[in-house]
């Protein structure tokens, strides 16, 4: 007699390993989206920070105009520019002293 898996162990594993699948995928692309969110509010909080140390180091008041040259020096990383922000495609918009930068 030979021994050989049944139709009936086959489609239980097959039906395991869909059903694994169903609930895998979906987890593994919300994890990825998650993961982007988070990053951008990591460089908003930074450029926000950088933003406030550039203005007080250089007395500048609220509604003062913000350009990437002035905060580069103090965000970090080696980020020379806006582009070493980008995520999925987005680039960070500064805005100006008092206003929170955004994707």
């Amino acid at each position: 007699m030979k021994k050989a898996f049944t139709l009936i162990e086959i489609l239980i594993v097959v039906a395991i390993i869909g059903l694994l699948a169903a609930v895998g995928i979906p987890a593994f692309r919300n994890s990825q989206q998650n993961a982007q969110d988070e990053i951008k509010d990591i460089n908003v909080a930074a450029v926000n920070a950088a933003k406030d140390q550039w203005a007080i180091i250089n007395n500048k008041t609220t509604g003062t105009a913000v350009v990437w040259t002035n905060i580069a020096p103090y965000i970090g990383n080696s980020i020379t520019n806006q582009s070493g922000l980008t995520v999925s495609g987005c680039a960070i918009t500064l805005g100006n002293i008092g206003t929170s930068a955004s994707y």
